[in-house]
Order: structure tokens, then C-alpha cells, then sequence
């Protein structure tokens, strides 16, 4: 009886010690938000007094040069043209970095390749009757 009674004092002390922690908490999680409003407000304020007063960039000057033949001339249906090879490129370059090599390109002749592919794993699924 007496160890009983010492366990439910010590649980409305853990009770009581628990809310005092929880307050902190609180207090705590509510200073940490006014933080990052207020962060997030200055940040909202600067941006817009750059838009108003001065922030405007001035566009690129258009080059004057004639185009060069390759850009020019069509690529043939199986290759890529050179923008999107340029595309690629620079994708790979920023993902893998610039020790990485691209070792080819190549079109699929058969555009119906991803749908095959969904339709045989759809049916890989099914079972046998």
C-alpha cells in the first residue's frame, strides 16, 4: 500500500514537473517563430525595396553576328539539334560535375518504346489463368 502510494505521488510529480517543461516548450517554439517572421519579413521588405528603387536590371544586348551555318541548317530527324545537346550538357555538368564526360547521345528510333515497356510491365503483374 505504501509503495502505491509513493508511485502515484512520484507520477503527479512527474505530472507537475512535465506542464512546467511543456510551458518552456512553449515559450521556447514561440520565440523560434517570431524569429523567422520577423526574418522572413525583412527579407519580403529588402526585396521589395529593391524592385521599386532600382533593382531593375538592364536585358542583354542581342548579338549582332550572323548566325553560324551549323545553328542554322536543320539537324536530321535522329540527332538532337545543338540546343539540346547544349541542354544536356550543361545538365550533366551541374549534376556530376565537370570531371564528368558525356559518351554519346542517341535518339530512340522507336517512339513507342516507354508505352511498350508500361504495357509489358502492366501485364507482368496480372496472373496466370
Amino acid at each position: 500500500m505504501i509503495s502505491k502510494l509513493f508511485l502515484a505521488s512520484g507520477a503527479v510529480t512527474a505530472a507537475v514537473a512535465d506542464a512546467g517543461s511543456m510551458e518552456t516548450l512553449k515559450d521556447v517554439l514561440l520565440i523560434a517563430f517570431l524569429a523567422v517572421g520577423i526574418v522572413w519579413l525583412l527579407i519580403d521588405a529588402r526585396r521589395n525595396l529593391i524592385a521599386t528603387y532600382g533593382g531593375a536590371v538592364a536585358p542583354a544586348p542581342q548579338p549582332t553576328a550572323p548566325v553560324s551555318s551549323l545553328a542554322a541548317r536543320p539537324a536530321p530527324a535522329s540527332q538532337p539539334t545543338p540546343e539540346i545537346l547544349a541542354v544536356i550538357a550543361a545538365a550533366v555538368h551541374t549534376a556530376l560535375g565537370g570531371s564528368s564526360r558525356i559518351v554519346s547521345i542517341s535518339t530512340d528510333d522507336d517512339a513507342q518504346a516507354w508505352a511498350i515497356e508500361g504495357r509489358r510491365a502492366i501485364y507482368a503483374t496480372r496472373k496466370v489463368r
